[in-house]
């Protein structure tokens, strides 16, 4: 089934007509709606563009993996030579957009970005701008990230899942920013006692001895550095590449 921009700006439309908004605290994490806010470094139409380029990727249906999630799964595109050593083998599809909060992306897998896909591994990292946009409890993020996966789930009925936990943000260790974090991936975890499900928390890795969040590691303390990625892909890596050794056996 084509969807073409113009047919997902006017889906989009609709939903604001409706009286949602994708920021605010009043929207549930588990309702599906496209991005409504514009930011100044995303405009409203580049985000549907992005979203229309991932629907032609699915509709060609080659990926074997998918990478679904926000800026910091958008940002691989800053590591172009770790990405391709640590998926492009598989014929990977970033399906990561900056600013997404889970009720963005619940929308965007609405809305083409299954499409003709049956991918044996789908990596899943969302939840971290539901804090950052709409100051949500850990619960909520949770019923969000939740929603997610079982969207997954369905959507991609042949795929295993990698489900992270939320790395966390914030340079200072034992901030409010972190306990919620914290709170919400100990709810998270708990996706994992479905058989298609893995959970991992590579947020750790991330953090110095004190628990700070360097500025070589995390610039912003939010987004990965191309060392940030360097560690990412040197623990998410050989977890991909086990799930596909197994699906070859």
């Amino acid at each position: 089934m084509k969807k073409s921009l113009k047919t997902l700006l006017t889906a989009a439309l609709l939903t604001v007509v409706t009286g949602y908004s994708a920021i605010g605290n009043a929207l549930p994490a588990t309702e599906p709606v496209p991005r409504t806010k514009q930011f100044e470094w995303m405009s409203l139409s580049t985000w549907y563009q992005k979203h229309a380029d991932d629907v032609k990727v699915a509709e060609a249906g080659k990926a074997r993996i998918v990478i679904l999630g926000d800026s910091i799964t958008d940002g691989w595109s800053n590591a172009p030579s770790i990405w391709e050593a640590t998926f492009g083998a598989y014929h990977p599809a970033n399906f990561g957009i900056g600013g997404d909060l889970t009720q963005n992306l619940l929308w965007r897998l609405d809305n083409g970005a299954t499409e003709a896909l049956n991918p044996e591994v789908v990596v899943l990292l969302i939840g971290v701008n539901n804090f950052l946009h709409n100051n949500t409890s850990a619960q909520d993020t949770f019923t969000g990230v939740e929603a997610v996966v079982n969207r997954v789930l369905s959507g991609y009925p042949n795929a295993h899942i990698v489900l992270q936990g939320i790395f966390p943000y914030g340079e200072m260790p034992d901030t409010p920013e972190r306990q919620r974090v914290k709170a919400a991936n100990t709810l998270i975890k708990t996706l994992a006692d479905n058989d298609r499900i893995d959970y991992y928390d590579f947020g750790p890795l991330f953090l110095e001895a004190d628990g700070r969040i360097s500025t070589e590691v995390m610039p912003d303390h939010l987004h990965p550095s191309v060392q940030g990625y360097q560690i990412w892909a040197e623990a998410l890596g050989p977890v991909v590449s086990e799930l596909f050794n197994v699906e070859a056996q």
